[in-house]
Formats: C-alpha cells, sequence, structure tokens
C-alpha cells in the first residue's frame, strides 16, 4: 500500500470515529453546566487512552514528564517532599509558613484515581496542593503500585504501609492525632475506603490513631452487580468512564482476565447473586426510587458462570477488594461521599451512604444532578473543565471539612 493510500485510510478513519462520537455515541445532553465542554473533554481522554499505546515510548515518556511538569506548576506553591515511608514513595505537603511551626494541623492521607492502572501524585498535584493550602492541613499523597503488573492487593498494601507509618510519626508533622482524613478520588475512593476498614478492624491496628473522616469521590466499591440502575443508565455513556472501561479496569485490579463476563454480570453465579450476602450488601432497595430512572428494570439473577465465579469469588467477596461486601460496617468513621448523576459508580456510593447509616456512621451523602465523573476541582485543580456545578463540587467540601476535621 503505497504512503498516500495509508494516510488517505487513516485520514477516514479518524473522520469515520469522529463523526460516530458527535452523532451516534450516546451522551446526556444536559450533563453539567456545558455539555458541548464536557463531551469535547471526554473524547479528549479517550483519544489519550486508546492512542497513547500506539505512540513511541520515548515520545510517550517525554510527554507524560511534560504533562507532569505543566501541572505542578500550574498548583498553588505550597511547600512539598517526594520521600518513601517504609518502601512506599509519597509526597508531602506540609507548609511550615501557614498556621505556624508550633501549632497542630489536621492531615489528609490522599490516594489517587486512575482505575488502578493509571495515575499518579503528579496527575493529581494541583488537587492535593490546593487542599493542603485550602484546610491547612498536612497532605500525604501516596504514590502505590499499578495494575496489572501489580494487581490486588498491592495497590492496597501500599496505600496501608504509607498511611500506617505516617500515623506512627505524626509528632513529626504537628499533625493532630484526632483530626485525619483518608481520602480517594475514583478508584482511589476504593482503597481509601478500604484502608479505614483495615484501621478500624485489624487487630494490628488498634493502638494507631484511628481517621477522622473517610471522603469518598465517586468510587467504585463493588465488582459483583454491573446492572444496578446507574450501570443501566450510564453504561454506554462516554462521560470519562463507562461500563467496558470499568470493567476492564477492575478485571486488571482483580489480575483475572474476566473484563468480558463482568460487562454482562456473567461473572458470578446464579446462586451468588441470590445469596444472604449480596442481597445484604447490594440490594437495590437501598437506593432510593428517585435514583432509579425510567426504564429501570431489576436484574435477573438466574444465570451466570459457575466455573468463573468460583475463580475469583475469594477476591471479588473480599471488602479489601470491594469494601461493599463488607457485612457489618459498625465503628468506621464518619464518612463524606460524592456521587454524581452521570457515572456508572454513583449507586456503590449510594449503597455505602445508606448501608453506613444503618450500621450508626454518620454520613454526608452529596450527590450532583447533571454530575459526572471526573468532575471534583476547582481552579488548577479541575482535572477537565470548570463550570458553575464543578467549582461547586470542590467548596462544598472544603466547608464540609472545615468544619468537621
Amino acid at each position: 500500500m503505497a504512503v498516500s493510500e495509508l494516510l488517505g485510510l487513516v485520514l477516514a478513519s479518524v473522520v469515520c470515529l469522529i463523526a460516530y462520537m458527535v452523532y451516534i455515541e450516546p451522551f446526556p445532553n444536559d450533563v453539567a453546566d456545558s455539555p458541548w465542554r464536557v463531551r469535547l473533554a471526554s473524547y479528549r481522554v479517550m483519544f489519550k487512552f486508546m492512542s497513547t499505546p500506539l505512540v513511541p515510548t520515548r515520545i510517550n515518556n517525554w510527554l507524560e514528564e511534560r504533562y507532569r511538569a505543566n501541572k505542578r506548576a500550574i498548583s498553588p506553591r505550597v511547600p512539598y517532599t517526594d520521600t518513601v515511608l517504609d518502601g512506599v514513595p509519597v509526597r508531602i505537603f506540609a507548609d511550615e509558613q501557614t498556621g505556624g511551626k508550633t501549632d497542630t494541623r489536621p492531615a489528609i492521607v490522599f490516594y489517587h484515581g486512575g482505575g488502578w492502572v493509571m495515575g499518579s501524585p503528579d496527575m493529581y498535584h494541583p488537587l492535593t496542593s490546593q487542599l493542603a493550602q485550602e484546610l491547612n492541613a498536612v497532605v500525604l499523597s501516596v504514590d502505590y503500585r499499578l495494575a496489572p503488573k501489580y494487581p490486588f492487593p498491592a495497590p492496597l498494601d501500599d496505600c496501608t504501609v504509607a498511611t500506617v507509618w505516617f500515623l506512627k510519626h505524626l509528632s513529626d508533622y504537628n499533625v493532630d492525632p484526632t483530626r485525619i482524613a483518608v481520602m480517594g478520588d475514583s478508584s482511589g475512593g476504593n482503597l481509601a475506603a478500604a484502608v479505614a476498614q483495615r484501621l478500624t478492624f485489624d487487630p494490628e491496628y488498634r493502638d494507631l490513631p484511628k481517621p477522622k473522616l473517610q471522603v469518598l469521590i465517586y468510587s467504585p466499591l463493588q465488582a459483583f452487580d454491573f446492572n444496578t440502575p446507574s450501570y443501566q443508565r450510564n453504561g454506554n455513556y462516554w462521560v470519562q468512564l463507562n461500563k467496558p472501561l470499568m470493567t476492564m479496569m477492575w478485571s486488571k485490579y482483580l489480575g483475572r482476565d474476566v473484563g468480558p463476563a463482568m460487562k454482562t454480570n456473567k461473572h458470578t453465579s446464579s446462586a451468588a447473586k441470590t445469596s444472604p450476602l449480596a442481597h445484604k450488601c447490594l440490594s437495590h432497595d437501598l437506593i432510593p426510587d428517585e435514583f432509579k430512572q425510567t426504564g429501570y428494570e431489576a436484574p435477573s439473577t438466574n444465570f451466570g458462570d459457575e466455573s468463573i465465579y468460583n475463580e475469583i469469588k475469594e477476591v471479588l467477596l473480599d471488602p479489601d477488594f470491594a469494601p461493599l461486601m463488607r457485612e457489618d460496617l459498625r465503628g468506621l468513621p464518619e464518612a463524606y461521599i460524592l456521587t454524581a448523576e452521570y457515572d456508572v459508580l454513583r449507586d456503590d456510593g449510594i449503597m455505602y451512604a445508606k448501608r453506613l447509616e444503618k450500621a450508626g456512621v454518620p454520613v454526608t451523602l452529596k450527590d450532583y444532578l447533571r454530575g459526572f465523573h471526573g468532575m471534583f476541582g476547582t481552579g488548577p485543580s479541575c482535572p477537565l473543565v470548570c463550570t458553575p456545578m464543578v467549582e461547586e463540587s470542590f467548596w462544598h467540601f472544603i466547608a464540609y471539612a472545615k468544619e468537621r476535621l
């Protein structure tokens, strides 16, 4: 094939892809305050995700470093240190000029998002530095190992190790041991919930300071049911995240190639779907009717793949992997849970909030109508587009944290 023919084929493919995305790809027309800005930003993420494997490694590395450097350059000028805590790389924001060297301050241990397969403290540098600045807090941002090279439990173990080391050395950073939060965005919220559970229930950590807050920002909390109302409604939308991408990431974190089965809920058995554990932890009755859109159907339970389920059930039901699968949530820290209407993960957050409430745990559930996955941030920390709703999501949390932390 001649070069001109190849270029023509590539151009035609690009035109077809753009036409598909604009005219055919399902997309909610009332998302956020500026649907087209969100749509274009979503396609930019999709294009980056799809094109990265096609770009030569050296170019990719150079682009990634430029991206990270730009993130750091536009962030609030809060002093930070990159170091290693008990073998885990971390970034610590500690502004000694704010609050005074003798004043104790709150602290946030932050776990970044990226579906357990990508992300870094650099990617979240604008957000974590702004959290440190606005809350006069020490912020520890954990650079945990990533799947698929390091599947579960490696990322969670890294987060736990770094957090435990920090909790043992709070006095080094003038941190008040009664004012600590664990916080995560997306997959980082899964890790934050799991770390909070470990610190609460594992006897190994009984003598450590306990987190006062767990902050879960549109977090994946279970990989058992991919047919919740929010998955049914939003599974085919490309608003940062959809069902194929989320199940692929869960599969890589799990360390088993079961993404295709997850998409159709065939990765569990019929008996598992109707078990008391599934009913207690994941019942759709936990989701208020106002969140069940027109067209919602209670999912069928008389199908599944017993062989796949038997292979993965030990991990699938492990609360370390999926915090929603823990039966008894009593004693956990107060929770701030952010969910968004056009996010497949919305119902994970709602179910966890309702179950925490039943367990007597104080919960603030902030659901954003017309919100989308990736909306949390403001100013330089806006991950995609800054609209009034996006700004509100950040400042509402800041007001909450100033009061509660």
